[in-house]
């Protein structure tokens, strides 16, 4: 089995929530974008706000999770340095459709005139930044095995970027849904 056809990777307490709090005091003293799908905003499809993450707080993600993607995937996650990690935040409404994490030919084109980050890579990681019990709703799902999460903070979530993996944001009722999303490329061991 490669590691692109790996089940995902749930890890609770995978980064300590010092972390988690530097992560959200980053995003409360930047001003939130609105995110698109595809490289188009339409909040139909998914309802969310990012804040770009500096590379040191970047790279200390990283380095809290490598060891259990290494372990899980047996690759040896490398940080892609020409993009961003970002945090989004999801309010109340629909949520993110079920989509794939493969960057597209179009995204690629929107990203050029929109000022979009395009965020691609093998592998994604998903941090959960805020508790389950601020928010309403906002599971993270997958369509195959099914499958929905909606963890503790300092939780890693690990797929591969495939069209294989098509998960979504199931829709937020109340509150926020603050997660970390690390794309990163995987070294063969």
């Amino acid at each position: 089995m490669t590691w692109k056809s790996r089940l995902p990777l749930v890890v609770e307490s995978a980064i300590p929530l010092s972390l988690c709090g530097a992560l959200m005091d980053h995003v409360k003293n930047h001003t939130a974008h609105p995110r698109t799908y595809q490289g188009v905003i339409d909040e139909s499809l998914r309802k969310s706000e990012y804040v770009e993450i500096p590379t040191h707080l970047q790279e200390a993600v990283i380095a809290h999770c490598a060891a259990h993607v290494r372990s899980h995937f047996e690759i040896a996650p490398k940080r892609i340095p020409t993009q961003p990690a970002v945090v989004y935040r999801y309010g109340p409404g629909v949520g993110f459709v079920a989509h794939h994490d493969e960057v597209t030919d179009i995204e690629r084109e929107r990203a050029r005139t929109n000022g979009q980050p395009v965020v691609g890579g093998d592998l994604t990681l998903v941090v959960w930044l805020n508790t389950p019990d601020s928010y309403g709703g906002g599971e993270l799902f997958f369509e195959n095995p099914a499958q929905e999460i909606k963890p503790p903070g300092g939780t890693l979530v690990a797929f591969p970027a495939t069209r294989d993996h098509i998960h979504g944001v199931r829709p937020i009722t109340r509150g926020e849904r603050v997660t970390l999303v690390v794309r990163v490329d995987a070294e063969c061991l």
